[in-house]
């Protein structure tokens, strides 16, 4: 856990996973993408915004997702992956191979 963007440098993956706030998000993913490296797939846990309208507050669309754990997260076994409109193959794949390695059962919306 960190309380600053500027750790999130060299991760590969962010999930971010705050209150149903759209601005709130595009606010998030905005900050996410100015510090992150390119490669860099920033998933939002919603589960109502719409993830292409998330994307457009960033300059990588393409690595954009949506990534809705189910709550209880340690209980639930469902993880729903949610592409954008231009969400690429490198970034579906990545995310579906992280599920399941977090032991979940991936579904791809």
């Amino acid at each position: 856990p960190t309380l600053s963007y500027d750790d999130l440098r060299d991760v590969d993956v962010v999930v971010e996973a705050v209150i149903e706030n759209m601005q709130l998000k595009k606010d998030i993913f905005s900050k996410l993408d100015s510090v992150c490296k390119p490669s860099t797939i920033l998933a939002s846990n919603t589960s109502t915004l719409n993830i292409n309208e998330i994307a457009t507050a960033t300059k990588r669309p393409h690595k954009v997702c949506g990534m809705h754990f189910f709550s209880p997260a340690n209980v639930m076994k469902l993880l729903e992956n949610v592409r954008t409109d231009a969400t690429d193959a490198e970034t579906l794949v990545t995310i579906m191979d992280l599920g399941k390695r977090l032991q979940k059962v991936c579904i791809l919306v």
